[in-house]
């Protein structure tokens, strides 16, 4: 088992786009859906929808697997104040034994690190395990994006106010597109005895 659990913390800088799992989507499942039932309606497993509605309400999360429109997992993360805590995960019995699983735990471990992190005082408990903090790198600056989308602002502006002072405008969106498109690469903090 501890293996497994050591897995859960990726030991290199990786991407948010490299934990996506082929196959599967994960959404987030809000009050509406919950309310609704109608993503649970074809599961092999049993979901408490008052539980999940009061996790929510409290302001947790409720992260969903789906393959093909059919929901695989379910994982529910409460909150307590700026502490995050999963301890309820329901698979769907085809999933026993795959490793998908285990992809599924990191992807889930991230998205609580990262929340977590907006935190001065943010706290992230998988399964009994502290999640280690998470800390991100930006990439460099994309003037590709930048200069891409500045000419097709320029252009979208220039005709539409039919005046050349677009131009302005699609430099200065332009610009501000090149700091959106920054990769951002993340890595959980090691513990000191291990550094």
């Amino acid at each position: 088992m501890e293996q497994q659990l050591r897995n859960l913390f990726i030991d290199k800088p990786f991407s948010a786009e490299g934990l996506n799992i082929q196959g599967f989507s994960i959404i987030d499942i809000g009050k509406g859906k919950v309310k609704k039932g109608k993503i649970f309606s074809n599961t092999d497993f049993v979901v408490d929808s008052d539980r999940l509605l009061k996790v929510l309400e409290n302001k947790g999360k409720v992260y969903g697997y789906t393959k093909k429109g059919q929901l695989k997992a379910l994982y529910v993360v409460t909150r307590d104040g700026h502490s995050l805590t999963c301890d309820e995960v329901y698979f769907s019995s085809d999933l026993n034994g795959e490793p998908v699983k285990n992809l599924m735990d990191q992807q889930v471990v991230f998205l609580m690190a990262q929340n977590a992190s907006y935190y001065k005082d943010g706290k992230a408990v998988f399964q009994g395990n502290v999640v280690p903090k998470l800390t991100t790198k930006t990439g460099p600056y994309n003037w590709y994006m930048a200069i891409s989308f500045a000419l097709l602002y320029s252009f979208v502006f220039c005709t539409t106010l039919h005046s050349y002072l677009g131009i302005f405008s699609g430099i200065m969106m332009g610009l501000a597109m090149g700091s959106c498109f920054r990769s951002h690469k993340y890595e959980y903090e090691k513990p000191a005895d291990e550094e």
